[in-house]
Formats: structure tokens, C-alpha cells, sequence
């Protein structure tokens, strides 16, 4: 396949892969409670890690009264004294993680449902060097097969947000709700 050829199939794909104008809020509001209901885990497991972190600063302020009465030789006060510092660190990162994460990861939602709104004229607005990139931010994988064809995988979050199960609306399912993970689970061709 030629480069023009390819270029011009990548063309027609983000032509024929627009999320429908009338299912951005409702995909918005999907993702966006997903992103709550994962922060609110991660702010569970912080509360538990606040709690390891501070039984950690006492055990380490009860070993250094236990070497100054004489119960705790140096050595090991010393080995202790690496295992707990190891171990504060981790959870001092684990605890600000969660929040940093959540935080960026609601920044990139408008960016990213503002792109799949409107893909095609995105694209054919931009130079080749831009182009290369928003492919890279598009495509886990852009393949050329023997015969003329490409083969695309879509990468996260574009897989979720292309995906139809994802882009029912609840009034059209038999209950009213989604039962759906946001994983990666759909493979655009």
C-alpha cells in the first residue's frame, strides 16, 4: 500500500468514527462517574495507607527509645530503621498518587471527547508532523496487510469511547442502565 493510499484510508476512517453529537454528554457523564467511583477507591485505599504511615512513624520512634534503653542493638536499629523509611516512602507516594492521577486524568477528558467529536476535520486541519502524532495518541497499532488494507487498534480511551455498548443511552436498554466496565475492549477495524 502506498503512503498517499494509507493516508487517505486513515483519512476515512476518522470520517466514519465520530461519537454522535447527542451521545457526548451522556459519555461524559459515563466516564466522569467511573473516574468518581475510581477516586473514591483510591481514597479509601489512601485512608488506609495514612493509617499504615503514622503506626509506621510510632514504630520507629518506640525502636529508637527501645536502643536508648539498651533493648535494640544499633545494627539493627539501623536495618529497622531502612525497612520503615522503604516503607513510609511507598506510602507517601501511594497517598499522593491517587489524587494526581484522578486530577489529570479529568483535565484529559475534555481534550479527549472534544477530538473523537470531530476527528476528521481535526485532522485535516493539522500538518503531517501533527498528523503523525495524533495518530500515535489515536492508535495502539496501525497495520498494513498484504493486500491494500490497514488494520487499526485504537488505543485508551478512544477504544471505550468508540465503542457501542458504551455509546447506548441507559432509555434504550431494558432496565435503564449500563452494565458495563471502561475497558479496553474494543478493537476498531
Amino acid at each position: 500500500m502506498f503512503v498517499p493510499d494509507l493516508e487517505a484510508d486513515v483519512e476515512d476512517y476518522y470520517r466514519r468514527v465520530q461519537i454522535p453529537e447527542q451521545i457526548l454528554p451522556t459519555l461524559r457523564e459515563l466516564v466522569t462517574s467511573e473516574f468518581d467511583r475510581l477516586h473514591e477507591v483510591a481514597g479509601q485505599e489512601a485512608h488506609a495507607y495514612k493509617i499504615e504511615h503514622d503506626a509506621l512513624r510510632d514504630e520507629r520512634q518506640k525502636l529508637l527509645q527501645a536502643h536508648y534503653a539498651g533493648a535494640v542493638p544499633l545494627d539493627l536499629l539501623g536495618s529497622e530503621q531502612d525497612r520503615v523509611a522503604r516503607r513510609l516512602a511507598f506510602l507517601d507516594t501511594q497517598i499522593n498518587a491517587g489524587d494526581i492521577e484522578y486530577e489529570q486524568a479529568k483535565a484529559h477528558l475534555d481534550d479527549c471527547l472534544a477530538l473523537a467529536d470531530d476527528m476528521h476535520a481535526i485532522y485535516m486541519s493539522i500538518d503531517d508532523s501533527l498528523r503523525r502524532i495524533a495518530n500515535q495518541a489515536f492508535f495502539d497499532r496501525l497495520i498494513v496487510v498484504d493486500d491494500d488494507t490497514s488494520n487499526r487498534d485504537a488505543g485508551l480511551p478512544f477504544n471505550v469511547f468508540f465503542n457501542p455498548d458504551v455509546q447506548i443511552p441507559p432509555s434504550a436498554t431494558k432496565d435503564g442502565r449500563r452494565n458495563l466496565e471502561l475497558e479496553p475492549v474494543m478493537s476498531l477495524v
